[in-house]
């Protein structure tokens, strides 16, 4: 009998448009997975992970907020994304064992390449990310990866920034990867010469700025992670000035495409997650069009 349980593990949990996205394409794809919450705190993780692993009706389970970083010393094995990062946000089950992915990265790929110069190498060296849960995780990595030169990490709390920092220590060594404390005078100065600003922090939900609108220099680029059905404050401010900007529709449909395909064996249709996301945010699917230049 195939698994068909996919418990989602955070603290707190509240119903979210990924879980509503994730039924719909997990229901299309007739694999009979079917998504439970399972609220637990960090010291809980373990036990649960314990159980999902020793269950044949589990086909893995996914991880959410604050559970992504704490979840790679549980794991049996790690994917490239997951190990790099730190940072796990799905469990595949398989003979008894549990896989940890990092499907967050493939979507920060996604976002980069909307705002970014479709060549690569035209891809600038400088970034400031706001943020330091699971998701900045992912965003540093890629940049490390995609080879920026100089990226600044910022958190209310420097200590947590700091800790993301240590975590790439040796990943990082051919680059200057910093934690600055979250004032604006010194956010100022890192976006002077940051091309690339990276909203991580979850900070903007409600229709705010996670930091001041008018720090945004001219001619950004500006990823806002915020699952927004439209324009962002920050990303308007970025594209008031010349710039280009997106909110996290596009990172949230390529990291939903990948969990798919890792749970079922299978690639979602082309039109699944699109319309279940429009559906999960009121709006017609063009509304996460990338604005600007």
């Amino acid at each position: 009998m195939p698994a068909t349980r996919l418990p989602i593990i955070g603290y707190p949990l509240s119903e979210t448009p990924q879980e509503g996205v994730l039924r719909a394409a997990l229901a299309a794809s007739g694999s009979g997975i079917e998504i439970e919450r399972l609220e637990l705190r960090p010291h809980q993780l373990a036990d649960a992970l314990k159980e999902i692993r020793e269950g044949d009706d589990f086909a893995g389970a996914l991880i959410a907020s604050p559970h992504k970083e704490k979840a790679p010393p549980l794991s049996d094995a790690l994917s490239d994304d997951a190990r790099i990062s730190g940072a796990v946000n799905v469990y595949v089950r398989a003979d008894g064992k549990l896989r940890g992915h990092n499907t967050d990265a493939d979507g920060i790929r996604a976002g980069l390449e909307a705002v970014l110069p479709k060549a690569k190498g035209r891809w600038p060296r400088n970034a400031v990310v706001l943020g330091a849960g699971g998701g900045a995780r992912a965003v540093v990595a890629v940049l490390i990866g995609s080879g920026f030169q100089h990226v600044v990490v910022f958190n209310r709390h420097l200590h947590r920034a700091e800790a993301l920092v240590a975590h790439f220590s040796r990943s990082a060594r051919q680059m200057e990867l910093r934690a600055r404390p979250w004032h604006d005078a010194i956010l100022e100065a890192e976006l002077a010469r940051a091309e690339l600003l990276v909203n991580a922090s979850g900070v903007g939900q409600d229709g705010g700025s996670p930091i001041p609108t008018e720090l945004v220099p001219p001619d950004r680029s500006v990823l806002d992670l915020v699952l927004s059905p439209g324009s962002t404050a920050l990303m308007d401010a970025a594209t008031a000035q010349g710039g280009t900007a997106a909110n996290g529709q596009e990172a949230f449909l390529a990291s939903a495409a990948w969990t798919v395909r890792l749970l079922t064996g299978s690639p979602p249709g082309a039109d699944v997650l699109p319309a279940a996301l429009a559906a999960e945010l009121g709006v017609p699917e063009e509304g996460r069009a990338v604005v600007g230049d």
